[in-house]
């Protein structure tokens, strides 16, 4: 009941930030951006309990970053815009770090299999699924380069990661329960397309406008719930599914 009131809260509270920033409302932002974070890790925290593996304990630490990340980049000077990138950095590697600490069950057209062999997602068994993310990556690039300035070097780094971070996401499909694996993926899409448009905006050639800014926050506030709702279930859907496998196996045939 408590983990439910904290994500709605979460989502009320970001509901209304995307508002504010719509309307330019500065004192609305201010008010609801530090409690975007906060939210979402009470909520992480009320809904796995005692159960802390690996890869929920470095979504715990991805989501503290973020906050500091959101904190660090409402301030308006570069050296506080670069340690909000740092901030953000660490929670990319967080991320990807945690979905490659999955446990994950091979799965073949959704049916787990008993396997001894290494488990492997969608992205090592069709390595091509990989194009898109590189393209990707090569435009936005191209697009913020000639303006990034004394940026350059930490955008080129961030932006690696952050790519790293969505492939490692969708490397999850093939490991987990389908529905959960993509919601994490999806999620993880979503902060791409944020960040994507912070960078445009910041360097590139997309103006800056009220309408970009709830577009940037409606996609971040978005894709962090997916991607913290979607591990967990990643996790415990896993548990579940590893623990039927173990009675069936140890099941006396008749």
């Amino acid at each position: 009941m408590a983990a439910r009131s904290f994500l709605s809260a979460y989502l009320l509270v970001g509901l209304l930030n995307v508002i504010s920033v719509a309307t330019s409302n500065d004192q609305g932002v201010i008010l609801t951006k530090p409690l975007l974070m906060p939210l979402l890790m009470a909520w992480l925290i009320a809904e796995t309990r005692s159960a802390w593996p690996t890869p929920l304990r470095l979504l715990l630490a991805g989501l503290a970053f973020a906050w500091l990340g959101d904190l660090l980049l409402m301030g308006d000077t570069d050296m506080l815009f670069a340690l909000g990138i740092a901030a953000f950095l660490v929670t990319q590697v967080a991320y990807a770090y945690g979905y490659t600490r999955v446990e994950g069950i091979a799965f073949r057209r959704g049916i787990p299999q008993h396997s001894d062999a290494p488990v492997r997602g969608i992205i090592s068994r069709r390595p091509v699924t990989l194009l898109p993310f590189a393209l990707f990556y090569v435009v936005l690039v191209l697009a913020i380069w000639p303006t990034a300035d004394q940026f350059r070097l930490p955008v080129l780094v961030y932006g690696i990661c952050l790519v790293a971070m969505a492939v490692s996401a969708l490397n999850l499909i093939g490991r987990a329960p389908a529905k959960a694996a993509w919601t994490t993926f999806a999620g993880a899409a979503l902060f791409v397309a944020s960040d994507s448009l912070i960078a445009l905006t910041s360097f590139g050639p997309v103006a800056d406008s009220p309408a970009m800014g709830a577009l940037i926050m409606l996609t971040y506030v978005i894709g962090q719930g997916l991607i913290a709702v979607g591990l967990v279930t990643v996790v415990r859907d896993l548990r579940q599914v590893r623990a039927a496998l173990t009675s069936s196996t140890e099941a006396p045939s008749i």
